[in-house]
């Protein structure tokens, strides 16, 4: 696998569990956002990591 496909994948990854966080109904409405915050913070590491390596990523 190379760096866009490496990328890309932990960007759906991240993209895939703020969905579950958002769909689940175990926690409260607080850790969601403390977790969802955590995933875009995540998601907008993984997309500065792409831009260092000129990395054209396609949005998740």
């Amino acid at each position: 696998m190379n760096h866009r496909e490496d990328l890309e994948f932990q960007l759906q990854k991240a993209t895939l569990a703020i969905q579950e966080v958002i769909e689940d109904l175990k926690i409260t409405d607080k850790e969601k956002q403390e977790t969802i915050k955590k995933l875009m913070n995540f998601k907008e590491a993984i997309i500065y990591k792409g831009k260092e390596l000129h990395i054209e990523l396609e949005a998740a």
